[in-house]
């Protein structure tokens, strides 16, 4: 505080000019100083004051208190000595009714506690203009008295001990200015770096995006166009299960007609072997009735002429057996060769059965086969369509980017211009700071 201050100086000076005890001083708490030896009570003499005096050359203003040590007022340096060097002094201490009593000497002084702000001291004492000095207490008792001239030089004291430490202080605030500043300008500098770069990569990205956007545009041309080669495949693909649908509407109507004919094949064969049943039967009675002539002829030779007729007869049945023969033989090679033929038919007939069964089968399979193709087909049309919206989307949002990009290059250059700026300030700054440092210390 300014008033502790004042009171360790004060004593400091005191103790060095009593005791040449400056430099081992060590401070002793207020509490336990004893301070009876600067002042007077109200009841003392004359005399106990002028010693107080004699003992303390250097003190202008003795302080009077109560009987509890409350200080009342002072009795200044000036009355004294203009007592004392009155011819008539001596003499006045020498009376009872004057040297007993010190109240006339005692003169109004400001009064302030000592752990007051300076400010409110100097107000205190600003408010009593007559005041010779400034006494301060501790809890009210007396502690120290200063007169005006003692306040004044330790004020002014006090001020240039201000004065310097505002002086290094400015002095450690241009330092730490100048740190700053530098600071603020490598600060500005990596900004300014960090700018360009910001700058270059923005416009890198714009490239970029510009490149992305052509190629979604690209990608989402060509993807249409696998679209609408998908919604073609997926037309063909619903044509052709309608064609295999008819298909196996025709295959079915064929393997009807299959089955229908099978029974008349079966008849037809039955038919073959009832006819080489009945060749069997004219053979047998072909070779009888060759027999029959045959034994016609030899009874014939062996009668007489009158059994020529018989003979002619047996002769025409002979013939006519042979003829029969031969022609029973043509028709059991036809009906070997219709039978071999209805064999072959039947065979084939069960092998169109086989390949009827078989091509139903590929048939279903490749029902199925279209079905899920033209299921997967119109699936990628649809994710191919999906694929050109997101890929215009893309474009869009390539495009957007692009945007932001040029943006983005435009707060770069913004950013560049402020820590141009920056570095301006900085520079100012510090010019700043040291002209205001130049003033303090000329005031």
């Amino acid at each position: 505080m300014f008033c502790h201050s004042l009171l360790t100086k004060i004593t400091l000076l005191r103790r060095k000019e009593n005791k040449g005890l400056f430099v081992n001083y060590t401070p002793i708490p207020i509490e336990h100083k004893d301070h009876s030896r600067l002042s007077v009570r109200y009841y003392d003499s004359l005399s106990t004051a002028v010693e107080k005096f004699h003992e303390h050359m250097t003190m202008r203003l003795l302080t009077v208190v109560d009987e509890v040590g409350k200080p009342i007022g002072v009795i200044r340096e000036d009355d004294i000595r203009g007592l004392l060097y009155n011819p008539f002094g001596h003499a006045l201490m020498s009376n009872p009714g004057f040297g007993n009593d010190i109240s006339g000497l005692i003169f109004p002084c400001a009064v302030a506690e000592h752990d007051l702000g300076q400010a409110e001291i100097v107000a205190r004492h600003a408010e009593q203009p007559d005041s010779p000095g400034l006494i301060l207490t501790y809890q009210g008792k007396f502690l120290e008295a200063l007169s005006n001239d003692q306040l004044i030089a330790l004020m002014v004291e006090a001020r240039l001990e201000r004065a310097e430490h505002i002086s290094k202080g400015g002095e450690r605030f241009t330092g730490e200015i100048l740190t700053l500043s530098n600071q603020l300008s490598d600060t500005a500098r990596r900004v300014y770096d960090l700018a360009e770069s910001l700058h270059l990569e923005a416009q890198s990205l714009a490239d970029s995006a510009q490149n992305v956007a052509l190629g979604a545009e690209q990608s989402s041309m060509g993807l249409q166009d696998v679209n609408e080669r998908g919604r073609h495949l997926a037309a063909a693909l619903e044509n052709l299960g309608a064609v295999a649908l008819e298909a196996k509407q025709i295959r079915s109507r064929t393997r009807n007609v299959i089955d229908a004919a099978a029974p008349n094949m079966q008849a037809l064969a039955d038919s073959g072997a009832a006819i080489s049943d009945i060749i069997e039967v004219i053979q047998n009675v072909v070779r009888r009735t060759n027999f029959l002539a045959l034994n016609a002829q030899i009874e014939a030779a062996r009668q007489d002429a009158g059994a020529a007729g018989f003979v002619a007869v047996a002769g025409e049945i002979k013939q006519l057996v042979k003829q029969t023969r031969g022609s029973v033989d043509q028709v059991s090679e036809k009906a070997d060769q219709i039978d071999r033929t209805v064999s072959d038919v039947l065979g084939g007939h069960q092998e169109i059965v086989v390949a009827m069964d078989q091509i139903s089968k590929i048939s279903n399979q490749i029902d199925i086969s279209v079905e899920q193709q033209s299921a997967t087909g119109l699936a990628i049309a649809g994710f191919v369509e999906q694929a050109a919206i997101a890929t215009s989307d893309i474009a869009i949002r390539a495009s957007d980017i692009g945007g932001r990009a040029d943006q983005l290059q435009s707060k770069a250059k913004q950013l560049e211009r402020v820590s141009e700026s920056l570095l301006s300030s900085a520079s100012d700054i510090s010019a700043r700071s040291r002209a205001f440092v130049i003033s303090l210390q000329a005031a």
